[in-house]
């Protein structure tokens, strides 16, 4: 078969199963819906409207004040069961189905159907509102499109556990402001520990070992031991010493609320370990870059009479940056992950926020939201680093070929490449020939610098 007809083939049948598929989402019917009000979780204050969608694998759906599929909390009941819908028949699934509602309150408040009280088992409508100690519950026989394929999503057990459509929209505004939070706190570390990371390099490949040795022990235990571990011991172990509490008796703005409503103390503690982790492992990095470097090139700066600080300062340093950058976005990567490790401590970053909706609501969705929050910032950063990786291949005469384009363009560049590659040799080939020939030739008349001499 020609590629061309079987792209067009391939392009036909996408176009139909993606309208086939946008059919049934538009016209399918979710699930029943029990809408009702409740207290609001922990952490906020007065009451809040909740849905509990029943699932196709239940039969029967208790309404009470508590231990019930239906939480009214803000029933009077003298019992925790106020009323039970069955599903006729029983074990319908998917299929159509009515509810029946029994009312089991023994209470003195009876269970009311539509304000009069219930006689028998009456059949369940769309709307019908079903009063529970005082507190109203609305029946929803379920809606159509784009909605109702949510709520099959959400009555399903697994989905309605990881990705609920309903947790994650309402934690969303809670890890959405914990956002900067972790952004600001890596932002600011990497800004101190690349000074750092490049000073303990200088004290790493200093010939004198008093600072040579210092430098190593450093790098060497920061890098030997676990960053949790070392949060831990800033965390618990700082206010301990004498000099942090003399230094909060002096400053006591430590100790108060400061960016985005975190103590100052916190974001002092965190930034101190973030910066000092990090900068023993930007030391190996800016150690390995320099070290890279031609030692041809400081030798050709001190023959222009650069001293040895201008040397590294103009020459060395700048060419190391632009050989190091993609490690130094990858170490960014790792330390804007590594800032997740400070919900143990109590730090209002992105996890520790996705963790306090997850008690509260019993699901784990609001973690799936903190990932991709993370993914926000390190997929691009990823693509980036992988764009320098290869740009730097290339400038430095090799590596591999990259698809950034299409196959045909990249094998084009290659050839391209090997023709100038080619053709640069020839070119050096032949300049040394003709050198060679006019060596041989006898010399006449004076040479261009000997007459600017006479």
């Amino acid at each position: 078969m020609h590629s061309k007809l079987r792209k067009s083939l391939g392009y036909v049948i996408t176009g139909v199963v993606v309208v086939v598929l946008l059919a049934l989402l538009l016209t399918m019917t979710g699930p029943a819906r029990m809408l009702f009000e409740r207290n609001a979780p922990r952490g906020q204050t007065g009451t809040v409207d909740d849905v509990y969608v029943i699932s196709p694998t239940r039969d029967e759906i208790t309404i009470g004040k508590s231990q019930t599929n239906v939480v009214a909390d803000l029933a009077e009941m003298d019992t925790n069961l106020g009323a039970t819908i069955r599903r006729t028949p029983p074990g319908a699934g998917l299929r159509d189905t009515e509810w029946v509602l029994t009312a089991e309150e023994t209470s003195p408040t009876p269970v009311l159907l539509n304000g009069a009280p219930v006689e028998g088992t009456p059949t369940l409508a769309d709307g019908d509102v079903i009063t529970v100690g005082g507190s109203d519950v609305v029946f929803d026989s379920g809606r159509t499109g784009i909605p109702g394929a949510l709520d099959w999503w959400e009555a399903a057990k697994v989905s309605h556990l990881f990705a609920s459509p309903d947790v994650i929209s309402g934690a969303f505004p809670i890890i959405a402001r914990a956002f900067p939070v972790s952004l600001v706190a890596v932002l600011i570390s990497f800004a101190f520990a690349i000074p750092g990371g490049l000073t303990l390099a200088f004290m790493k490949m200093a010939r004198t070992r008093w600072f040579r040795w210092p430098a190593t022990l450093y790098v060497d235990v920061v890098r030997g031991t676990p960053i949790f571990l070392q949060i831990l011991i800033v965390f618990f172990g700082l206010p301990l010493m004498p000099f942090w509490q003399t230094l909060v008796e002096t400053l006591p703005v430590i100790n108060q609320r400061g960016l985005f409503g975190q103590d100052n103390s916190m974001w002092l503690r965190v930034i101190l370990v973030l910066s000092f982790n990090s900068a023993a492992y930007m030391a190996e990095i800016f150690r390995a870059g320099i070290e890279s470097i031609s030692k041809g090139q400081s030798e050709a700066a001190r023959s222009l009479g650069m001293t040895a600080a201008q040397s590294m300062t103009y020459v060395i340093i700048p060419q190391t940056v632009r050989r190091i950058l993609p490690t130094m976005m990858s170490e960014f990567i790792l330390l804007f992950k590594d800032t997740s490790l400070f919900a143990a401590v109590g730090f209002g970053e992105m996890v520790m926020r996705a963790r306090e909706v997850a008690s509260s609501t019993l699901n784990v969705s609001s973690y799936l939201l903190a990932a991709a929050f993370y993914l926000v910032i390190t997929i691009p950063l990823g693509r980036l680093v992988q764009q320098l990786e290869n740009r730097l291949a290339r400038s430095e005469g090799g590596g591999p070929v990259t698809f950034e384009k299409s196959t045909e363009d990249n094998l084009a560049r290659e050839q391209e490449r090997k023709a100038a590659a080619a053709a640069a040799i020839a070119a050096s080939a032949g300049g040394a020939d003709a050198g060679a020939v006019q060596a041989t030739m006898p010399h006449r008349g004076p040479r261009p610098d000997d007459r600017g001499r006479r």
